[in-house]
């Protein structure tokens, strides 16, 4: 099998990719999961309107049943909570995604501009060969070839598939995420909270289809991360929290599913090189504070197939250009993530705060 371009992974940034990418050039697009599974990290910004706008996919996206994200109210940097309205905003209201239809709708239409997908697909070698690629993956039992001139590696944070050419990843420190995903709870429509105590800060907000997440974050070498083991723990700690812990006493609390996943920013030495880029979270993961995760990895995606276009075209900096655009994005991130935790400084004395005013 001959193709333009390989992308191995149909997340947000691989399946953007693909779709921007799939009506100029020949483009396979590969990933392990079958369909997409629920996985945290739900909210888009309202600048994503004009994003999808952009690529058409706004229609099918306002009509898919996201929540709308109207306010933000917050304890950060205070015990008073205090409430960031939409509508104080040029780009209007964000909102809460329901990841599985979203994904699903993005494969889709990668499918339907002339991406050819396959999934399941499981990757068991990359390398490179005169063309370019070689990318060698197991379906249905059965192993198969594939070439491409260009690589685009959307395989998440925790990506190892271009480490021998894309130099090291830097990670901003040990941040977990333990959460909660419960059915037909209450809390106020259309509001995202957060709130920081000693040891990390929590997240909550509603759900589509009347469910609710809850979210802690903390350090993993701390003692705290083993609040996040066990749901009673997760629930006991959170219960306690001043401005949350009263939303929490439904007892489908208690019935919800439990996660724990890596939340640390993390990024590549470099995004791109000689015939390869990454895109997504394996280019450039953010810490879940800044809230731009499943907006950068459209815009990542987007900018992807732009580069690679490009470079098709015979631009031979297209590639370069994309690398020193992530690392402009990157350098703006952190910057903000200082000064953001910088602002809560009740807790400086503890280590996860101290961590954070130090770096």
């Amino acid at each position: 099998m001959e193709f333009d371009a390989i992308i191995i992974g149909a997340g947000t940034a691989g399946s953007v990719a693909a779709l921007n990418l799939a009506p100029f050039r020949r483009v396979l697009l590969l990933e392990a999961n079958a369909a997409p599974a629920w996985r945290i990290g739900e909210s888009l910004p309202g600048a994503a309107q004009r994003l999808l706008s952009d690529m058409g996919l706004l229609d099918a996206f306002v009509s898919s049943g996201h929540l709308p994200r109207h306010a933000l109210r917050s304890a950060w940097g205070g015990a008073e909570p205090e409430i960031r309205d939409a509508l104080a905003s040029p780009d209007g209201h964000g909102w809460q995604v329901d990841r599985v239809v979203f994904e699903q709708q993005l494969r889709d239409e990668a499918s339907r501009r002339g991406a050819t997908l396959l999934s399941p697909a499981q990757v068991v070698r990359v390398e490179r060969v005169v063309e370019g690629w070689l990318v060698t993956f197991e379906r249905q039992g059965k192993k198969y070839r594939a070439e491409s001139h260009l690589l685009i590696d959307a395989t998440g944070r925790g990506s190892r598939q271009l480490t021998a050419v894309s130099g090291p990843r830097h990670v901003d420190d040990r941040l977990t995420c333990a959460w909660i995903r419960a059915q037909g709870v209450a809390l106020p429509a259309g509001t995202v909270q957060v709130e920081p105590e000693a040891d990390g800060w929590w997240y909550a907000a509603p759900l589509p289809e009347q469910a609710g997440i809850l979210a802690f974050h903390t350090d993993a070498d701390l003692p705290a991360a083993r609040d996040g083991r066990t749901l009673p723990m997760l629930l006991a700690r959170a219960r306690r929290l001043p401005m949350l812990g009263g939303l929490l006493l439904d007892p489908g609390w208690d019935q919800g599913e439990r996660g724990y996943c890596a939340a640390q920013g993390a990024w590549l030495e470099t995004a791109a090189g000689e015939n390869w880029l990454a895109t997504g979270d394996a280019a450039l993961a953010f810490d879940p504070i800044a809230a731009q995760g499943l907006f950068n990895a459209l815009y990542l995606g987007l900018a992807a197939a732009e580069a690679a276009q490009r470079w098709f075209e015979g631009e031979s900096d297209a590639l370069s250009e994309y690398a020193s655009e992530v690392g402009r994005i990157r350098d703006t991130y952190v910057n903000h993530r200082a000064a953001f935790y910088r602002q809560e400084i009740r807790w400086t004395h503890c280590r996860f705060w101290a961590n954070r005013h130090r770096t």
